[in-house]
């Protein structure tokens, strides 16, 4: 597990992103893929050995500050695909980090996360003009669709394993009164041993009498008696 924007990622989901990520640089002929995820004020590249990178490709992948001219930021704050054919050529962009870096091409789509916050990008860069035609950007925004899918599912199961977790934790500390029998719940109150179990289980309870609390309860009384068991072994009587 990696911890990527407060989620532990399984590395097999980081695997089939960077083969994906990469399968796709080769399909568009560029030189550099990668996959960036928005942490706090900044935008980090993660997940290709082809992402740019400053020097040499043992370096880590940039990370880009507040107030940077970035492809990537440009995709999470306008919230859609961003398609930069010619960086050279732009007043604004000729001077971001992507255009020093050498890549001044530039392909991103958003990747969203269940809730529709903004997880990151997927992008392709490009050391020549490229107007990434054809199926390119639409092949991209189904791989950032199908990372959405992946978001969820992991979101899911870190929910089912908290849960799991509560479960067991009740399991082993349930306070309980020594004389009345009534639990304690997590807010303080008492409650009924029945009522605790149902709303923290699938448990439904019927309602009965065993024999001991019977006798407890009726055994003075003069029309509760146990049945006698000489009875049964006394002849029938005459005519019946």
């Amino acid at each position: 597990m990696r911890e990527i924007h407060n989620l532990r990622i399984p590395e097999i989901a980081l695997t089939k992103w960077r083969s994906i990520s990469d399968l796709m640089a080769e399909i568009a002929g560029v030189p550099a893929s990668g996959i960036s995820v928005v942490e706090g004020d900044s935008i980090r590249i993660i997940e290709s050995v082809h992402a740019p990178r400053r020097g040499g490709p043992g370096e880590t992948p940039y990370k880009f500050q507040p107030g940077m001219k970035s492809y990537c930021a440009g995709v999470v704050h306008a919230r859609e695909k961003l398609i930069i054919r010619d960086a050279t050529r732009s007043d604004f962009w000729k001077d971001s980090d992507g255009a020093k870096a050498g890549f001044i091409a530039y392909a991103g789509v958003p990747i969203f996360q269940p809730d529709r916050e903004i997880f990151g990008t997927l992008c392709l860069f490009d050391s020549k003009p490229n107007d990434f035609s054809g199926p390119t950007v639409r092949l991209m925004e189904e791989f950032a669709d199908i990372i959405t899918g992946h978001l969820e599912l992991i979101q899911a199961n870190l929910k089912l394993e908290e849960t799991l977790k509560d479960v067991r934790t009740l399991q082993g500390l349930i306070p309980i009164c020594a004389q009345c029998k009534k639990i304690r719940n997590d807010k303080g109150y008492w409650q009924k041993v029945e009522v605790y179990l149902e709303e923290h289980s699938q448990a439904r309870f019927t309602h009965g009498l065993c024999e001991d609390c019977m006798q407890k309860l009726y055994g003075h009384e003069k029309w509760f008696k146990e049945p006698d068991k000489t009875d049964k072994d006394k002849p029938d009587k005459p005519g019946k």
